[in-house]
């Protein structure tokens, strides 16, 4: 009984984290574009030219640093 409550756990905690990957990614394509944001079970990745200075200097994307938990 204990090993199916702990896969059930797991299984719970990938999906929470692959939804919380997903709204990442959404909120990045609004902001760089579909182009520049690709999305993985476990990351999002950003590639472009200037989206590290722009990250910088717009304190709107600053969430980047605090939404992941």
């Amino acid at each position: 009984m204990m090993t199916r409550l702990m896969t059930r756990a797991e299984q719970l905690a990938r999906n929470a984290r692959e939804q919380q990957v997903q709204r990442i990614a959404e909120r990045l394509r609004s902001v760089f574009g579909d182009r520049a944001v690709e999305a993985g079970q476990e990351q999002v990745r950003i590639n472009g030219r200037g989206i590290l200075k722009r990250w910088l200097i717009e304190p709107s994307l600053r969430f980047l640093a605090g939404e992941v938990a």
